[in-house]
C-alpha cells in the first residue's frame, strides 16, 4: 500500500499499513482522545458511525440544523430520531429523557454549524447528556483545525473528551486535505472497523491521502500559533466594515470565520454571488431548498490569508449593490 498510486483494496484486505495506525494514533492524541480511525471523507464517516452505532430501541436527539450526512446516517440507523430546536437541547433531553425506552440516549450535534456559522453551547450540552445518561456526538467540521490548542477543536478546547461519545473531525476543511476521524474509546474504534459499512466496503484511502492527513498536522503544529490569530483580525475587520456600511441588520451575530449574510429570495442572494464573482471574490449563495424559503443567504467564509484589501473590495462590493 505504501508504494502503490491507490490503497488497491479496502483497509482489511488490502489497503492498511502500520503507518495508517501509527497516524491514526497520533492524531486521537493530538485531539485528546484514546483512539481514532479514519474514513475515506466526512460524509462516510457520519454514514458509517452513525448507521453502526444506532440500534433498534435507541433514541438520538438531533439539532435541526445538522449536516445532511449525518440525517443520512440516522436514516440508516435503526434508532427513534427526534430533532430539536438549533441549540435549545434542554427540553427536549428532559421530555426524552423521562420516556421508558428499551436503548441508549444519544444527542446529536455540530460544533460550529455549517449554514449559520454559530457554535453549540458544548459544555451545558454535555453536562446535561451526563445529567440524562445521554451519549453525546459533535461533528467538527467547521470547528477542527480552528478553535483549541493547535487547532484541535472545541471539544478540545472545552477540555471535554472524557465527557464525549464520538468526535468526528473532518480533514476537508481548515486542514485543507481529505478524510476525516472518528475520535472516540478503543472499543468505538474496534466495533467501527467490524461493523461500519462505508469503512469495511469501501476501497482504503490512497497513500497520497495519508500523506496529505500527515502533512496537515505537521502544519497545524508549526502554524496554528501564528495563522489563527490573523484570522480573528481578518474576521474582526469584515465585521466592522459590514457594520460601518450599514449592514448591521442582515448580519449574523457570529464571531468565527463563516460569516452569514441573509438575503431572502434566491434570485437576491444569487445577484449577490455574482457581482462578487465578478470582483474576483469567491463567495456563495445558498438557496432555497438547501436553506429554508426567505432564509437565503450569502456564505462568506474568511481565511487567514485574505488581505485587508481584499475585505475591503467584498464590502464595498456588496455595498454597491445592496444599499442605497
Amino acid at each position: 500500500a505504501e508504494q502503490a498510486g491507490g490503497a488497491t483494496g479496502s483497509r482489511l484486505i488490502s489497503g492498511d499499513a502500520d503507518s495508517c495506525h501509527a497516524l491514526e494514533a497520533s492524531i486521537a492524541a493530538y485531539h485528546g482522545f484514546p483512539a481514532a480511525l479514519v474514513f475515506n471523507a466526512g460524509y462516510s464517516a457520519n454514514l458509517g458511525l452513525l448507521s453502526a452505532i444506532l440500534k433498534r430501541g435507541d433514541v438520538v436527539l438531533y439539532d435541526e440544523l445538522m449536516h445532511a450526512s449525518c440525517r443520512d446516517g440516522l436514516r440508516l440507523g435503526q434508532a427513534q430520531g427526534y430533532k430539536f430546536k438549533h441549540n435549545c437541547l434542554e427540553e427536549a433531553l428532559r421530555r426524552i429523557a423521562a420516556r421508558e425506552r428499551q436503548g441508549q440516549l444519544f444527542v446529536l450535534t455540530e460544533g460550529r454549524f455549517s449554514m449559520d456559522g454559530d457554535l453549540a453551547p458544548l459544555t451545558e450540552m454535555a453536562s446535561l447528556c451526563q445529567a440524562h445518561g445521554a451519549h453525546l456526538i459533535v461533528d467538527e467540521a467547521h470547528s477542527g483545525g480552528l478553535e483549541g490548542p493547535g487547532g484541535a477543536g472545541l471539544v478540545a478546547a472545552l477540555g471535554l473528551q472524557d465527557q464525549v461519545f464520538a468526535n468526528i473531525i473532518t480533514f476537508g476543511k481548515a486542514f485543507g486535505s481529505h478524510g476525516a476521524a472518528v475520535l472516540g474509546a478503543s472499543v468505538l474504534r474496534d466495533y467501527l472497523i467490524n461493523t461500519a459499512r462505508p469503512f469495511i466496503y469501501t476501497t482504503a484511502p490512497a497513500p497520497a491521502q495519508w500523506r496529505g492527513i500527515a502533512a496537515a498536522y505537521t502544519r497545524l503544529r508549526q502554524q496554528h500559533g501564528r495563522l489563527y490569530p490573523q484570522l480573528l483580525d481578518i474576521i474582526a475587520r469584515f465585521r466592522a466594515a459590514m457594520v460601518a456600511a450599514g449592514f448591521t441588520g442582515e448580519l449574523a451575530g457570529v464571531t468565527g470565520p463563516v460569516q452569514v449574510l441573509r438575503l431572502p429570495g434566491n434570485a437576491a442572494v444569487m445577484a449577490a454571488e455574482t457581482a462578487c464573482r465578478e470582483a474576483g471574490l469567491l463567495v456563495k449563495g445558498i438557496r432555497s431548498p438547501t436553506v429554508p424559503v426567505g432564509e437565503e443567504r450569502l456564505r462568506i467564509c474568511l481565511h487567514a490569508f485574505n488581505t485587508g484589501e481584499e475585505i475591503d473590495l467584498l464590502v464595498s462590493t456588496l455595498a454597491g449593490l445592496l444599499k442605497p
